[in-house]
């Protein structure tokens, strides 16, 4: 476009010039010309810009991971003219969702459209923006360009995928007979704390089945917990070293790795401590299937921007806890200073589990610490799950022991 404004305006001032030197017809003549094809080409430009029409139909706003989705762009010209250069830039954001990413040049024949269709896998959770993003409309003699900016563009929700354990437990210290897996809590039977709809993994003993006959659908009873929740989930949130691709994989395991153990506590109603670091260190007491679908929001977009190191987390939650609790530790960056805050924790009477997600399978170098950590934390009471992104958590975490 450049190269075109500059031999534009030197063809310009060369008939400008030579109309002042020489008059005459042909001088006039090459001079209006020029003078002409610059405010037609401009006028028609804008004339495109302004009657251009575009549509766009997306099948799915939410979905899991692993599922695909349907996004169809019709770019339209309602016109007896054509529309000769039309420009369509599209999100990068389909690359990450395994779709096409490109920016296209078009010409639409009068009353016709152009119609793109992008059939996208969701290999990893977030949320993403996808279509159309810019249209830019340039004039025939390439030097103006209009910017069309999409005033809402599409988003889609990718949820981590749900792994349903069979045999998850690490329930030990301060654990009472009444906090079995089955039961969860001891629940205050004579206080009914509120009343909902029945969610997937709701435990049957819970119905309402007065209410539930009387709406015709399942209704559960939420009674009132006598005791605090033991179990403490620790999610470390900083970025790794690795390449954005290869951080994204690792991202996405480690999600799921805590999404699992939180639906296998959740879903038999065993409550769990949500610990985070945000500002200051933040507890989410979850309970009910109803807390897990906040949290579960909450990871599929959630970004690894934490500045706080995961040791000084633990450390924090641990003094902070007046009684022994149960500390399961997700992270994907081990090293002696997290070795240390686990080992403390372990002797203060918390029983500490560690869930790793280590980039072995990339082909990075093995670490002699981290295998060293690895080898030394059973020796020091420490449960220690290391999970590649290609493995099975289901295998892994859900297995017999």
């Amino acid at each position: 476009m450049r190269k075109n404004r500059i031999t534009f305006i030197f063809l310009f001032i060369l008939s400008i010039v030579f109309l002042y030197n020489f008059g005459g017809f042909v001088s006039y003549f090459f001079f209006n010309t020029f003078l002409a094809l610059l405010i037609l080409s401009i006028a028609y430009t804008i004339f495109i810009f302004v009657r251009i029409k575009f549509i766009q139909e997306i099948d799915k706003r939410v979905i899991i991971k692993g599922e695909n989705v349907k996004l169809v762009v019709k770019i339209s010209n309602e016109d007896i003219l054509l529309y000769p250069y039309v420009f369509a830039s599209f999100y990068s954001s389909h690359s990450a969702l395994k779709g096409e990413n490109s920016s296209q040049s078009l010409s639409i024949n009068p009353k016709s459209h152009k119609e793109f269709i992008f059939d996208m896998e969701c290999k990893f959770r977030g949320e993403y923006e996808v279509g159309l993003r810019e249209i830019y409309i340039e004039d025939f003699l390439g030097l103006i360009k209009l910017k069309y900016k999409i005033p809402e563009p599409k988003k889609i929700i990718v949820y981590p995928k749900i792994e349903h354990l069979s045999n998850f437990s690490i329930l030990s210290s301060g654990s009472s007979d009444s906090q079995s897996v089955e039961n969860g809590i001891q629940d205050n039977m004579n206080n009914i704390k509120d009343i909902r709809e029945y969610i997937d993994g709701d435990s049957f003993r819970k119905i309402h089945w007065k209410l539930t006959a009387r709406n015709d659908k399942l209704m559960i009873k939420n009674y009132e917990g006598s005791i605090d929740a033991n179990v403490n989930i620790l999610l470390d949130l900083r970025k790794n070293v690795y390449n954005d691709e290869e951080n994204i994989i690792i991202e996405d395991k480690l999600i799921e790795a805590v999404v699992a153990v939180l639906y296998f506590y959740l879903s038999k109603s065993i409550p769990v401590n949500y610990v985070y670091f945000s500002e200051k260190l933040e507890v989410f007491k979850a309970s009910t299937m109803m807390d897990f679908e906040q949290i579960y929001k909450t990871l599929s977009c959630v970004n690894f921007d934490q500045q706080v190191a995961m040791p000084d987390i633990l450390r924090l939650h641990s003094e902070s806890c007046s009684n022994s609790s149960d500390m399961i530790v997700f992270t994907s960056i081990l090293d002696i200073d997290l070795y240390n805050e686990m080992y403390k924790s372990q002797m203060a009477n918390h029983t500490v589990t560690l869930i790793y997600v280590s980039p072995d399978s990339f082909g990075n170098v093995k670490s002699s610490i981290i295998e060293d950590i690895m080898d030394n934390l059973p020796e020091i009471g420490i449960k220690a799950y290391s999970i590649h992104p290609d493995d099975d958590i289901k295998i892994l975490l859900g297995g017999s022991d």
